[in-house]
């Protein structure tokens, strides 16, 4: 029997070991055999369940338990095993005999102690159960109420501190997954091509548990393993451009883990967008550098050379020496041969497919995205560079749109140049859509037009009509303000 200030010692020194545990195997060992001392119990062991149910601890096992290595022990041949897996052992309570000592007799290998019965409590939570508490002492086959009410006590205390135990490893996880995906977050901001954004991924999503291969296919290349095809595989898409990221992942993804990888994949695809958004930049720094040189000839060198073509001319009409004759010939024919160069460098110098205008770089660019295109233009001003800049990147989101959402068969182009603006006009005989819904939606490419527009000085106006297609009309001035272009 079990006096009152027994059990309450015993109660308090586990409540204090378990306080002070962070290991959870040695946290029970520490309470057994606490148990063991302060009670009149001779002996004890413990099972946890991890997939099966395996001995972690045990204390004075007696020589038949204890022999070869405690093969008695291993496996879950045991009525106590047995009836905790099935799901009939909810509380302390007196288990017959021993199964496993039973066999030890049988075998006549090894001293019992004395030990034939055993008492058994599950160790749990109200939610959660992790295993089972044996204790036995000799020549007994039966405990009392108050020796089971103390096992109870203790079990759930160590139920408890399992738990804690559990939920401190989970968050400890947690911390070193979040540790990753910083350092993910980090190298992807510090990436200078798409090739290190594809190397900083692979490396670091393989150090999350759930992830054993990594394929990512991104600007028209594809780095990492081969994945074939497979349940436990996940495709990504990363953008627009069908940028694409495979995993091969293990199918006991843990909610956390799978939480991590969407957090992994979506710093990826900003980081994709990012690096995207920085190669359009320079691409666009390196155009508008190009458009200013040209500008710059243009109304410099090439007005110059002009000047001098006509003033030769005109000084050979009225000049009668046949040597200054000569000579203002050779001028002529220097100036205009240079003129000439100045103009071919100036077209060289315009972004790709404008070469010949706007006009003729557009349906081009149509044709080449598989519409069929009318075209019309009006007025014979020139156009500075900067001006058909705008109206080419406008003129190409809006064909792509047309092509790409439309299922449109034709478009019309039409370009009308005056002197104090240029208008552009794409008609498309498509399916429409509703533009007053469009209004609240995150469209991108119709905001880019918009706003290219405006800093230009200009705008971007969009009529659809359900079935009945879309016109998107620019119109940019020539002339900035203070002068001309």
């Amino acid at each position: 029997m079990l006096e009152e200030k027994q059990r309450l010692e015993a109660l308090k020194t586990i409540a204090e070991t378990l306080n002070e545990s962070v290991d959870r195997e040695g946290m029970i060992q520490d309470v057994l055999d606490q148990l063991i001392a302060i009670t009149h119990f001779e002996s004890g062991w413990v099972f946890l369940e991890s997939g099966n149910v395996q001995l972690v601890a045990d204390t004075s096992l007696p020589e038949a338990l204890a022999m070869h290595e405690k093969a008695a022990m291993c496996g879950e041949d045991c009525y106590c095993v047995s009836k905790y897996k099935k799901g009939k052992l909810t509380r302390a309570t007196n288990i017959m005999n021993c199964k496993r000592i039973e066999k030890a007799i049988v075998k006549g290998e090894g001293d019992t102690n004395g030990i034939t019965h055993h008492a058994t409590v599950p160790l749990k939570t109200p939610t959660q159960s992790f295993g089972l508490l044996n204790v036995a002492a000799p020549y007994r086959d039966n405990y009392d109420q108050a020796e089971l009410d103390l096992l109870e006590s203790v079990a759930y205390q160590m139920g408890t501190a399992l738990k804690r135990m559990e939920l401190y490893e989970v968050e400890q996880q947690r911390v070193h997954m979040l540790r990753h995906l910083h350092t993910l977050s980090k190298e992807i901001q510090e990436a200078h091509s798409f090739s290190d954004i594809s190397q900083v991924s692979m490396r670091n999503l393989k150090k999350l548990s759930s992830i054993l291969r990594v394929t990512l296919r991104l600007a028209g290349n594809t780095y990492g393993d081969q994945v074939s095809d497979s349940s436990a595989m996940s495709t990504y898409t990363l953008s627009e451009e069908g940028d694409q990221l495979i995993l091969f992942i293990r199918e006991d993804i843990s909610d956390m883990e799978e939480e991590m990888l969407h957090l992994a994949v979506e710093y990826i695809t900003l980081g994709i967008r990012e690096r995207k958004l920085k190669e359009r930049e320079k691409e666009l720094a390196r155009f508008e550098e190009r458009a200013k040189l040209a500008q710059d000839l243009h109304d410099s060198v090439n007005q110059l050379l002009f000047s001098v073509l006509l003033t030769a001319k005109g000084t050979r009409a009225i000049s009668m020496e046949e040597k200054v004759q000569e000579q203002l010939h050779h001028i002529q024919t220097l100036t205009s041969d240079a003129l000439q160069e100045m103009r071919n460098l100036i077209q060289r110098l315009k972004p790709q497919g404008m070469e010949e205008g706007v006009l003729a770089g557009l349906t081009r660019y149509a044709e080449k995205i598989g519409l069929a295109v009318k075209t019309a233009s009006n007025g014979t001003t020139s156009l500075p560079y900067r001006v058909e800049e705008v109206l080419w990147r406008i003129g190409q989101e809006a064909l792509h749109n047309a092509s790409k959402y439309a299922a449109c068969q034709q478009v019309t182009l039409t370009l009308t140049k005056g002197i104090e603006e240029a208008v552009l006009e794409i008609d498309d005989d498509g399916r429409g859509f509703d533009h007053a819904m469009s209004e609240s939606l995150p469209s991108y490419g119709l905001k880019g037009m918009r706003e290219r527009a405006e800093l230009a000085g200009g705008r971007c106006m969009i009529e659809s009509t359900l079935g009945k297609g879309t016109t998107v009309t620019v119109t940019i001035p020539t002339q900035k303000e203070g002068g001309l272009a």
